[in-house]
């Protein structure tokens, strides 16, 4: 078969593959659903929040009142568990199920449907339950795409792990955390980079009072987890006296800097990523200056250059350009250990998804700060597989390299044999 017949068998399944799945969102019918007030959470204004009870399709009862399924404010103290649902028939699908109040009620409250006495007739969407004083709206099923995200959150598992409801409260929480993130990896790496370079410059010198300090700033920084010395920091700064006396010159290290956070702690932020990268780019850039031809400095030496006129306008240019997919690579890495904060109180995101995670009982906040990170990962990650292929393109003096791509792979490996093809029939000639 060929390529382009095979390209187009592709095309038309994935386009078949997709009409069905469209098709099956937009035709699903979710759970029911029931619509009742619940006390707020902890640190809120408002006495009580909507709330949505949605009937998993394993469950063929379920309970209103208190200390039942559906707990809804505004039940009288004397009530125990006032009325059950039924599904009927047991097992049935939504689509093809109804729900019936059963009364079984302790209190001298009736239960009511629509302000009149229940009496098991079959609930409709709108309904009124009136159980121990406390009203609940019984919504029915939704169908379409919205009754698709209702069967989602109705599942154990799916809404453990990624609940829309859950998620879409947490987005606003989690969106304002993004920026501190942001703020310290930026500045962070800003700082590193000179750093990391002084460090690289150090290590390479002959004099070995210049050589070993370094060396061992850098043995000792790589060696270490970053945890433990954003504790040490943290923690330990702070007791210094030097830190003392910059919190009693600059006052403004204690109040409210970008985005909310207290300056003391993008301080010590500050210092935690910036002196950990500069250890790794350190090795980065000695790497990357080593790797440059000896003959450059020589020929640099021989038309007038100074060492450091060679080092700023030949050596520091190639070797930039040479490990710009790796500085990428570490700038990811410490995007990443920006999560470590969470333990020591900088509210970014892993911290605000981690409050959320704590009222509702849900980890889908911690799925959602995932994806923030990833917004930002993976575009780099590409960006670095470009840079890295580019790199290797010219290295290799314009010839075609190999590629993520098998296909690509095939393609450039068939045009090299073409190419050199004419150079194997002259060899033979002469």
């Amino acid at each position: 078969m060929s390529p382009n017949r095979r390209k187009a068998l592709w095309y038309a399944s994935s386009v078949m593959v997709l009409l069905v799945l469209a098709f099956l969102l937009f035709s699903t019918v979710g759970p029911a659903r029931i619509l009742y007030d619940r006390p707020a959470p902890r640190g809120s204004t408002a006495e009580t929040v909507d709330a949505i009870y949605l009937i998993n399709a394993e469950k063929d009862v379920i309970t209103i009142g208190r200390r039942a399924n559906v707990s809804p404010v505004g039940i009288e103290a004397d009530s125990d568990v006032s009325a059950t649902l039924e599904r009927t028939p047991p097992g049935a699908s939504p689509r093809n199920s109804k729900w019936l109040v059963a009364v079984s009620e302790d209190s001298t409250t009736p239960v009511l449907v629509n302000g009149q006495e229940a009496d098991r007739s079959p609930l409709d969407a709108g309904d009124v339950i009136t159980v121990g004083g406390a009203n609940v709206t019984f919504d029915g099923s939704r169908t379409g795409l919205a009754g698709a995200l209702d069967r989602w959150e109705s599942g154990r598992m799916t809404h453990l792990f990624a609940s829309p409801m859950i998620i879409s409260d947490a987005f606003g929480v989690v969106l304002k955390a993004f920026p501190v993130s942001l703020v310290m990896v930026l500045i962070s790496f800003a700082i590193a980079i000179p750093g990391g370079l002084a460090l690289a410059f150090m290590k390479m010198s002959r004099a070995l009072w210049i050589r070993g300090p370094a060396t061992v700033y850098i043995d000792v920084i790589r060696g270490t987890p970053i945890f433990l010395q954003i504790l040490l920091v943290f923690f330990g700064l702070p007791l210094m006296p030097v830190y003392q006396w910059m919190i009693d010159v600059f006052p403004q290290m204690t109040e409210a800097g970008l985005f909310g956070v207290t300056n003391s702690l993008y301080l010590r932020a500050f210092v935690v990523l910036s002196f950990n990268s500069a250890a790794y780019m350190a090795e980065i850039f000695r790497a990357g200056i080593q790797s440059i031809s000896k003959g450059q400095m020589e020929a640099a030496r021989s038309v007038g250059m100074t060492t450091p006129q060679a080092m700023a306008y030949v050596i520091i240019p190639q070797t930039v350009r040479r490990i710009l997919p790796t500085m990428m690579s570490e700038f990811i890495l410490l995007f990443k250990d920006t999560s470590l904060f969470a333990a020591v109180g900088v509210p970014e995101m892993i911290m605000r998804s981690r409050e959320v995670a704590s009222t509702t009982l849900n980890v889908s906040p911690y799925v959602l700060a995932a994806a923030f990170y990833l917004v930002i990962t993976i575009p780099l990650g590409r960006l670095v597989q470009i840079l890295e292929n580019r790199l290797a393109r010219s290295e290799g003096g314009g010839l075609p390299t190999f590629e993520k791509s098998v296909e690509d792979n095939q393609a450039k490996a068939t045009i090299l044999k073409d190419s050199m093809a004419p150079m194997g029939e002259e060899a033979v000639r002469r």
